[in-house]
């Protein structure tokens, strides 16, 4: 029994071992007002398509710091909006060019469109912060 119990002890802490802390610090909020929604990949295939976490945060002042909790290490890219309208979508222009700021891990930047996920990608390791800028 208590090499069972040992044992499990030993699963779980390795296991929370393997979870990481990410801290976003996103800057360049014009006014704070409206809604951040930002979304967490995995991978090259789910791009900008099926996050693995998504999320949404009220925007209170001109810097936010977002802690997330508990992820697993790996390969990840970030994109995020600032609906500053509230009305929960990314306003676009002509051709669909974004009319709100957006941001990127990596402060990645496309040509004619988003960054490729490899531009955004970044390997989370260890406890990270990462500053985005939005543009």
């Amino acid at each position: 029994m208590k090499t069972i119990v040992l044992f499990a002890l030993l699963a779980l802490s390795s296991t929370m071992a393997l979870c990481q802390n990410l801290t976003l610090e996103v800057k360049g909020f014009e006014k704070p007002e409206g809604h951040l929604y930002v979304a967490l990949y995995s991978s090259k295939d789910d791009f900008l398509k099926k996050p693995a976490a998504a999320f949404r945060v009220d925007v209170k002042s001109e810097t936010l710091s977002i802690p997330c909790q508990g992820l697993p290490a790996g390969m990840y890219a970030i994109s995020m909006y600032h609906d500053a309208n509230g009305n929960g979508i990314l306003d676009t222009g002509a051709y669909g060019r974004p009319l709100e700021k957006t941001g990127f891990s990596r402060d990645a930047e496309g040509v004619m469109g988003p960054p490729s996920f490899e531009k955004c990608c970044f390997e989370l390791k260890n406890d990270t912060t990462l500053v985005i800028h939005l543009k």
